[in-house]
């Protein structure tokens, strides 16, 4: 039994003990809000006359009716089902037992609260044991369909009455023959292996198995890379295939360009009443130098089905980006220049283009997270 079994049991035990803690005062009838209230009158005032008289003949009528239910009480309900209504119902009873036990003033007014805790049990483990036969006979369907349904009837009879018969082990069974198997195969990198891009490993291979194995949006749905599928001889139901049709970067392009900048100042005023002012055209020419990288990707992803060709999803996700620097000199008068003209100056950078390896990463992982995007919003595994 694995842990991830284990601990996903765990929480489910754990969600429906809280739940059902939780929405027990749905279930109360008049009868029983009658005698909570009472009660709670008399935990406040214990000389309470009123309600003291009250109270037995209320508990009385309330319990009678609680211990009446049995099967055909739910008969309009599906098997393994009813009985675990019959048991919540029992819970209201159980908690007016509880709260007469535990408190002296009540206890003095009805000695002998009736507890309900062996039929509570004892519905659990008819519950279970009726969810169990239904598993058993989905699971003898030997198809997946029929198993994913087995797998949640022992989910079912295990939170009814943990660790019943030998359900631990047909839940993993019928997982195990519910999961729908898809294999991610290596990916194609264009023209080139993915170490000439840098990586020392086919990593989106496996970060899409690591991804969409982490993701709640695949119920009885396993993700592997193909050596993993290969070393447990899995067979695949569904198969992923991933090709960069398109890879490419450009070496760095370099050239120059000018930029003839011309402006008017002030240079004084004239002598007149008012004065005027004087222009003067200035000069100057910036000398841009440029470089530039271009690069484009895009990611053809086709998911289909292994027996049958059937295509649950086929498409291209595209992606490019485009390295510029510049940096620039200039002749004439300073004047003229803009603050645009300033910034390419006074760009001390270098030239530092980035290598090879980190923008084939970046296109990649752009692709891919356009992909594992549109997969876990738009593509189902199941038949």
């Amino acid at each position: 039994m694995n842990l991830q079994i284990t601990a996903w049991m765990f929480i489910l035990v754990l969600v429906a003990g809280c739940s059902s803690s939780n929405k027990i005062d749905k279930r109360y009838t008049a009868d029983d809000k009658t005698v909570f209230d009472l009660m709670d009158r008399l935990k406040k005032n214990a000389n309470d006359a009123e309600a003291a008289k009250l109270l037995p003949d209320a508990y009385l009528q309330a319990a009678e009716t609680r211990k009446n239910i049995n099967k055909d009480t739910y008969n309009n309900m599906n098997e393994g089902d009813r009985w675990i209504e019959i048991a919540k119902q029992l819970e209201v009873a159980e908690k007016m037992y509880t709260e007469i036990s535990s408190s002296p003033v009540l206890s003095k007014i009805i000695p002998d609260p009736w507890n309900p805790g062996e039929k509570i049990r004892d519905a659990k483990l008819k519950a279970a044991a009726e969810y169990y036969n239904q598993g058993l006979a989905f699971l003898n369907y030997n198809n997946r369909p029929y198993a994913q349904k087995a797998y949640d009837m022992f989910v079912k009879a295990n939170n009814a009455y943990p660790n019943y018969k030998e359900v631990r082990s047909l839940l993993e069974q019928a997982k195990e023959l519910a999961t729908i198997k898809v294999v991610v195969r290596p990916v194609n990198y264009y023209n080139f292996g993915w170490n000439y891009w840098g990586f020392d490993r086919d990593y989106l291979q496996y970060k899409m198995v690591q991804d969409l194995n982490s993701s709640s949006s695949y119920q009885h749905v396993r993700f592997y890379t193909d050596r993993d599928a290969d070393a447990r001889r899995i067979r695949a139901d569904r198969i992923v295939e991933l090709n960069f049709n398109d890879l490419y970067i450009s070496p760095v392009y370099r050239d120059e360009y000018t930029i003839p900048r011309s402006k008017k100042i002030q240079t004084g005023q004239t002598k007149s009443n008012p004065p005027q002012p004087i222009y003067e055209t200035v000069y100057a020419t910036v000398y841009v130098t440029r470089q530039v990288l271009q690069s484009r990707a895009s990611l053809e992803c086709r998911i289909y089905d292994w027996a049958t060709g059937r295509n649950y999803l086929s498409d291209r996700f595209p992606d490019n980006y485009t390295w510029r620097e510049e940096r620039a000199r200039y002749s004439g008068d300073s004047r003229a220049l803009e603050p645009s003209d300033w910034a390419l100056i006074n760009n001390n950078s270098g030239f530092n283009a980035p290598v090879r390896n980190q923008i084939a990463e970046r296109l990649i992982n752009n692709c891919y997270n356009q992909l594992l995007s549109r997969i876990r919003s738009g593509v189902t595994f199941g038949d």
